[in-house]
């Protein structure tokens, strides 16, 4: 009987609750405005701006798409503008929210374009140059690997597309161009060391006789082509302030006091961007070697080329903090994660002068699962109307897209890579919206 009790009154208890929220939505309906102009009864007014501040949602971002607590009162009151129109808000000022950095923006769909420069460099996780035997003293050899040495170089990116600032989407498609390379020369073998030192390439191509060396160059190339869909989900304190409605958020946002003339004070946030896309690549890489005698012909020639084709589905997510009352600058962290299946070949060749009519290759043909992963970490700042500079360094790692082939040249150890081939530099990016 006292469970029973304890139950009924339980449920009166919920019900006498569930009737005062609903008598207090109907006081708050009828008195509160949320431009807060003038409402009817103050103390009201002033419980609800409390309610209010503590029921908004995260992704509440601007004035036109503020739903002070999720009841759509602004809409019936001022046809969804809150107040907002004519007030500064969004009348073509600039006043929001760092214009298009965070995601206030006037309901309505805006076209953009980029373009970065950028400085890559590429990083296999093996890439013998050359091998420098030294057996002149029989009692304790010694074998030195060399490496490509590959340096920064010009690269590019294009993109563009359409985005709806207040939803926080975006349709992007984006080109990407790597090109990087390298190359060598060994020392001249040293004269009266005959077969005592050696400078060996891959594909056995050697220079073992006094004055004769070893010369080679190594290109890799990337074309990727990304179709993607992005959404923004604020987090925090949103920019643009929509704490209470329009013209009303002085009082603790930013705690300065000074909201100026714009609707809100411009308080630092948080945001977090996530994407899918379609992801479609032709990657290849390309090496040549020879040795050379006193004369300008070589003596032995040797080429190795691979090539991938391919595509699949990218994931990603960004992380981006703004900086400033008006968050008109920004650092973010971004990573992504492909996975891309398509047609993998390669080809190597050799040649001997002492033979020119005989060409010894070798070659291979597969469909391969080519895993992908990318970090990016930046800045942006805006420069001037919807324009803005990026900046920052980019390391991405293509698994099994690295010189696969490996050469035995007569060791006890080998060495086996993990066949990556990594890409690292410096990116600088301008981007306009219209």
């Amino acid at each position: 009987m006292q469970r029973l009790g304890s139950i009924c009154a339980g449920m009166a208890l919920t019900a006498l609750l569930a009737s005062s929220a609903m008598a207090q939505q109907a006081v708050y309906q009828a008195d509160y405005r949320p431009d807060g102009r003038s409402p009817e009864n103050a103390e009201v007014s002033a419980a609800f701006e409390q309610l209010g501040g503590n029921i908004e949602l995260a992704s509440c971002n601007s004035c036109n798409s503020c739903d002070v607590g999720g009841g759509g009162y602004g809409e019936e009151y001022y046809g969804g503008d809150y107040g907002c129109e004519g007030e500064g808000c969004y009348s073509g000022d600039g006043c929001s929210g760092g214009s298009r950095l965070s995601l206030c923006g006037d309901g309505g769909k805006q076209f953009f374009v980029g373009a970065e420069y950028l400085a890559v460099r590429a990083s296999p996780s093996e890439a013998v140059s050359f091998l420098t035997r030294d057996i002149s003293n029989l009692t304790s050899p010694s074998d030195t690997f060399n490496q490509f040495d590959f340096g920064y170089e010009g690269s590019f990116r294009f993109y563009g597309g359409i985005r709806s600032p207040n939803c926080g989407e975006e349709i992007r498609f984006t080109y990407t161009r790597f090109d990087t390379g390298s190359s060598f020369v060994s020392p001249n073998v040293p004269g009266g060391s005959a077969g005592s030192i050696q400078f060996i390439s891959p594909l056995e191509v050697v220079a073992t006789m006094d004055g004769q060396r070893v010369e080679g160059s190594a290109n890799v190339n990337l074309q990727s082509f990304d179709l993607g869909w992005s959404k923004t989900i604020p987090l925090g304190s949103p920019l643009g302030g929509c704490d209470v409605g329009c013209g009303n958020e002085c009082g603790g946002c930013c705690d300065s006091g000074d909201c100026g003339d714009c609707c809100g004070c411009w308080c630092p946030a948080w945001d977090l961007t996530f994407t899918g896309a379609v992801r479609t690549v032709n990657f290849d890489t390309n090496r040549s070697f020879a040795s050379f005698g006193t004369g300008s012909a070589p003596l032995t020639t040797g080429r190795s080329r691979s090539e991938f084709d391919g595509a699949g589905g990218r994931i990603g997510m960004l992380g981006r903090r703004y900086l400033g009352r008006r968050g008109i600058a920004s650092i973010y962290l971004r990573g992504d994660i492909s996975l891309l299946v398509g047609q993998y070949s390669t080809l190597q060749e050799r040649a001997s002068a002492a033979t020119p009519n005989q060409v010894t290759s070798q070659s291979l043909a597969t469909t391969n699962v080519i895993p992908v992963t990318e970090i990016e970490a930046g800045g942006t700042v805006l420069l001037f109307g919807n324009t803005t500079l990026s900046s920052g360094y980019f390391i991405s790692a293509w698994h099994d897209l690295g010189f696969r082939d490996e050469y035995d040249y007569g060791l006890q150890t080998s060495y086996d890579d993990a066949n990556i081939m990594g890409f690292d530099g410096f990116f600088a990016r301008v981007e306009t919206a219209f």
